[in-house]
């Protein structure tokens, strides 16, 4: 068996599309591609051809849904398992271990770099009001000290 040419999921995260707090996956399949945007929920565990939610956690889910069918030949059958090849991908890739007890010093910079990446979301998400992009501003320059600071701590050991 070849292996594939080109990865079999393409994943936007960077939330820089101003369309609210969602990801993108592409499923790059020949026959049954597809285009899902990713969001969070509190609804019911849900599984269809076109929409699969993941494992409740902290009362909410993951849940996938595919705007756009790109494949050549789509089948229902091929499109689920592949959606759900899909969400399993995402959320082993989107889920950060937490040590709170003795956390090592790439589990706080890796922690740090989610935190920054949702604090860039609310700030484009925080419109024109001054004083809140202000106190999400001076958060992520915080952030973002506290974590050079993690790494030059750690390359002068």
């Amino acid at each position: 068996m070849a292996k594939r040419e080109i990865p079999l999921f393409i994943l936007d995260n960077n939330r820089a599309h101003n369309l609210g707090e969602c990801d993108f996956i592409t499923c790059t399949d020949i026959d049954n591609g597809f285009v899902g945007k990713i969001d969070y929920t509190h609804c019911q565990e849900e599984i269809s051809d076109t929409v699969r939610t993941g494992e409740e956690r902290n009362v909410i889910r993951v849940r996938m849904e595919i705007k756009r069918i790109i494949g050549k030949n789509p089948t229902p059958a091929a499109q689920r398992s592949l959606l759900k090849k899909a969400m399993e991908y995402y959320t082993e890739i989107n889920t950060v271990e937490v040590n709170t007890s003795s956390p090592t010093d790439k589990q706080c910079i890796d922690f740090l770099d989610t935190l920054i990446k949702g604090n860039r979301h609310n700030l484009t998400e925080a419109g024109v009001d001054y004083n809140e992009r202000k106190i999400i501003a001076t958060s992520l320059n915080m952030l973002e000290a506290i974590k050079d600071k993690l790494k030059n701590l750690k390359q002068n050991e």
